[in-house]
């Protein structure tokens, strides 16, 4: 059949002495799996791989800021733990269902573990059939669009959690602004609690607007965020994330469909930054912050922390939490 004779063919020296089944046929199809020196299948990559390489610190010291960063799906899933124990403890509002579009989005974002893309699927020349460059550039085409579509996905719905959080939190104040902009005119005239205890959300802001500073269409606008309007603090955060989404939103971003590796880091960091100030809209609007909270609705040997101690903890492994530790 062509269909196996167009794996084989690819294939690495050798293999063709084993006889693949149809499984082992499917999963190399993907372009996931390399056959090992034993002959068995093993994953090559997935699409979110790069989601924790967008911080790298070669500095070595015990007390870095970039060590108390716990994985950032992790730190997804804390923040919607945390969004249903408010609930349960009616610190914010919809009891078992609490700011529901929040937690909606945050669990899709959350969710994806792999994504698959084939950018070859418009070609009509079926070059990849006949010719090992063009079949690796299809691959590689794959592997970098992949990696691309997952880190947009996880933007794009961390960032509809954030406007979702935004309306609850706020309500009706500043509702003559568009949403984005109600959070970063709240945050400038608010006593920004994050801001000023967690050093990991001033790292992760520092960090977020270097990488998007790269981005020729994005220098401009990032300027004036201090030098013009003179933001700081998680309001410059906020600002932050509004320009960044808005060149998305209006396709300015490089894709990597015309080769190159996938540029995912300004995804990545600056969906750390909005899972830091959705905390901060929980911390300053929620009812009770000093009440505590269950670590975890199933669980009950996680036990129950003070819900403004868990907040301002939430980016970091729970093995680095300590009665004071609120950075």
């Amino acid at each position: 059949m062509q269909f196996d004779l167009l794996i084989l063919q690819n294939l690495p020296d050798g293999i063709l002495m084993r006889k693949l089944t149809a499984a082992d046929q499917m999963l190399l199809q993907t372009g996931r799996y390399d056959l090992d020196d034993d002959e068995k299948l093993k994953l090559r990559y997935t699409a979110i791989d790069p989601m924790d390489r967008y911080v790298r610190c070669g500095c070595g010291k015990p007390g870095c800021w970039t060590n108390e960063l716990r994985p950032l799906r992790e730190h997804m899933t804390a923040l919607i733990r945390t969004i249903l124990s408010f609930g349960y403890r009616g610190l914010i509002d919809g009891g078992q269902n609490p700011w529901p579009g929040t937690f909606y989005a945050l669990h899709m974002a959350v969710s994806i573990e792999d994504v698959f893309v084939d950018p070859a699927y418009i070609d009509e020349s079926d070059s990849a059939l006949y010719c090992d460059p063009a079949w690796e550039f299809d691959e590689e085409q794959r592997e970098q669009s992949a990696k691309y579509v997952a880190a947009l996905s996880i933007f794009n719905f961390t960032w509809t959690a954030y406007e979702a959080a935004i309306e609850n939190a706020l309500g009706p104040e500043y509702s003559n602004d568009k949403i984005p902009v109600q959070a970063r005119k709240f945050f400038k005239v608010s006593d920004e609690q994050c801001w000023d205890t967690m050093r990991a959300f001033r790292g992760s802001y520092r960090v977020a607007k270097q990488i998007c500073s790269r981005i020729p269409d994005l220098q401009g606008d990032i300027e004036l965020i201090e030098t013009k309007y003179g933001l700081t603090g998680a309001a410059a955060a906020a600002e932050l994330v509004r320009i960044f989404r808005n060149h998305i939103f209006h396709g300015k971003d490089s894709t990597p469909l015309w080769g190159g590796l996938a540029k995912v880091s300004h995804f990545y960091a600056t969906t750390r930054l909005l899972l830091m100030l959705i905390q901060n809209l929980l911390l300053l609007k929620a009812r009770d912050t000093e009440s505590d909270i269950p670590l975890s609705l199933v669980i009950e040997e996680k036990g129950n922390r003070p819900a403004r101690f868990v907040l301002l903890n939430l980016h970091r492994p729970e093995a680095q939490w300590t009665p004071n530790s609120t950075r």
